[in-house]
């Protein structure tokens, strides 16, 4: 065997390493078989060319396939494949000032146990206490608290 046909697999085995690494990340099947590949290559060189040149070989893989992925994380060489943008906005975040215990509003969907319900002009997710509240119900607003909205269904005999 020719040591450029070693050079070859070895190749082969840092490029499915790399591309586990960095363009696949999490599926794992692309590192195992780029190792063996690898692993296969390295056991190549010392079969066909003796202990001093298998060691380099391992040594000069080892090497090379670490400076390889330190270089490539550090230097932003794939920085054009990576999510730049930031989600600004939050969730659950309720102006107290628009909305207040007892108020008032109208079921705008079945809350079983979470629904929308209209408040003025404002539309608000809303929460029941474990009851099924019927879209076009009146309810008012019993509790604000950890970025949610409970209310009760408001009976007309309740008035």
């Amino acid at each position: 065997m020719a040591w450029w046909h070693i050079v070859l697999i070895l190749l082969l085995g840092w490029l499915l390493v790399m591309l586990e690494v960095f363009l696949i990340p999490g599926i794992t099947l692309l590192a195992i078989v780029g190792s063996l590949t690898m692993l296969a290559g390295v056991v190549l060189a010392y079969s066909h060319f003796g202990a001093l040149w298998g060691t380099v070989t391992l040594l000069g893989t080892a090497v090379v396939t670490l400076l390889s992925i330190i270089y490539g994380f550090r230097s932003g060489l794939l920085g054009w494949l990576t999510l730049k943008s930031k989600v600004e906005g939050r969730m659950n975040v309720i102006d107290e000032t628009r909305i207040h215990v007892g108020d008032r509003g109208l079921a705008l969907s079945k809350i079983a146990p979470a629904g929308k319900a209209l408040f003025g002009n404002d539309t608000y997710e809303v929460h029941s206490h474990h009851e099924w509240i019927e879209e076009g119900s009146e309810v008012e607003v019993t509790r604000i608290g950890l970025g949610k909205i409970y209310v009760k269904q408001i009976h007309k005999n309740n008035s």
